[in-house]
């Protein structure tokens, strides 16, 4: 992965004994078709990618060196995009900020050379200790980025940008002082936004879904505690699942979730939960890869990428961004293990 400006050269790759014939590169990345991230991806189940890390630490003395996480995921035209945050220095949230990388197949990933595209704020602003946790979508021409500010008060602010890399802050959205972990669904149906966020104050139960009917008005005072069915009361139930990435198709909710346990999240199991309504969920699979922090990609309507951070290194130094790949419909992964095996 390089910082670089684009430009297109043919080229063969071999990966894993698998020849993934003539491809282009991106900068200096090559290109996958999707016949090629196919010829990788799991049957029924994430396999993880060999070349992981697809998003890797910045070097020593850079805004990103410490630790990355929390990526969120889209494509725009032809484009995939990229938001996560990164820590210049380990252990100390005042210096997380929110970076931006670019790529043509969704594996290949360049840095924004305007990085951190959502930098801290300064003076007095609400966002001076940090920025982090990005969740952001694509509408009318806009990209929306909702995001965490603070250090030891955290709360939920809103962005938007044109071209993807200068975005102007639309100032704090809530004042619940211990958030994190927000995705956002906007339910064409309803008219509606939702936001799936973490509340510490509530921990173990701290899963909630706040609404509104624009991009900031949203009720955290009436905000609804998510509940996951399914789980064993008292071995796998009340603990604390968090990391949800939310996602409608057709007219399924479809979630993916992680047990979160402190320090590190060591043996974290990410699960996949199942919905149809986004408020009333059943647990389908409660590992479906080893992992955390997993953020969805679809390609195709039988072809996914997961990006996720390492098992143990959530907030951890050194934690990078890996990707894991699936072919299949989502329905499929009920009951089905990730599988670390090389194909």
């Amino acid at each position: 992965m390089k910082t670089s400006a684009s430009r297109l050269i043919n080229m063969t790759i071999v990966v894993c004994g698998v020849c993934l014939a003539s491809t282009t590169t991106y900068g200096e990345e090559p290109v996958y078709s999707e016949s090629q991230i196919r010829a990788l991806a799991g049957n029924g189940h994430f396999v993880a990618y060999t070349n992981n890390p697809v998003v890797p630490l910045g070097t020593n003395g850079q805004w990103d060196a410490g630790a990355l996480g929390s990526p969120t995921v889209l494509k725009v035209g032809k484009v995939f995009h990229m938001y996560y945050e990164a820590w210049g220095v380990q252990n100390d949230y005042s210096t997380l900020q929110i970076g931006h990388a670019t790529s043509e197949d969704g594996v290949h990933w360049i840095k924004d050379p305007a990085n951190p595209v959502l930098p801290k704020g300064t003076g007095k602003d609400w966002d001076k200790d940090g920025t982090w946790d990005p969740f952001v979508i694509h509408e009318d021409g806009v990209f929306k980025m909702w995001y965490g500010g603070g250090n030891k008060v955290c709360d939920w602010g809103y962005a938007v940008s044109k071209d993807g890399t200068h975005f102007e802050k639309k100032g704090q959205i809530s004042r619940l002082g211990h958030v994190e972990d927000d995705h956002v669904v906007h339910d064409k149906a309803s008219g509606r936004y939702f936001m799936y966020y973490w509340d510490r104050k509530h921990e173990p139960m701290g899963l909630f879904r706040a609404e509104s009917t624009n991009e900031t008005d949203f009720a955290f005072t009436n905000a609804t505690r998510v509940r996951i069915a399914g789980l064993i009361e008292g071995k796998e139930y009340p603990e604390m699942y968090k990391f949800t990435h939310v996602i409608q198709e057709g007219q399924s909710w479809h979630m993916f979730y992680a047990k979160f346990v402190r320090p590190g999240c060591k043996n974290c199991k990410t699960g996949y939960a199942t919905s149809s309504d986004g408020l009333n969920w059943t647990a389908q699979n409660t590992n479906v890869f080893v992992g955390q922090d997993g953020e969805l990609l679809k390609l195709a309507d039988d072809l996914w990428l997961m990006f996720y951070g390492p098992d143990g290194y959530f907030d951890q130094a050194g934690c990078d961004i890996r990707v894991a790949l699936f072919k299949g419909k989502l329905d499929d992964l009920a009951g089905i293990s990730f599988r670390k095996e090389k194909k």
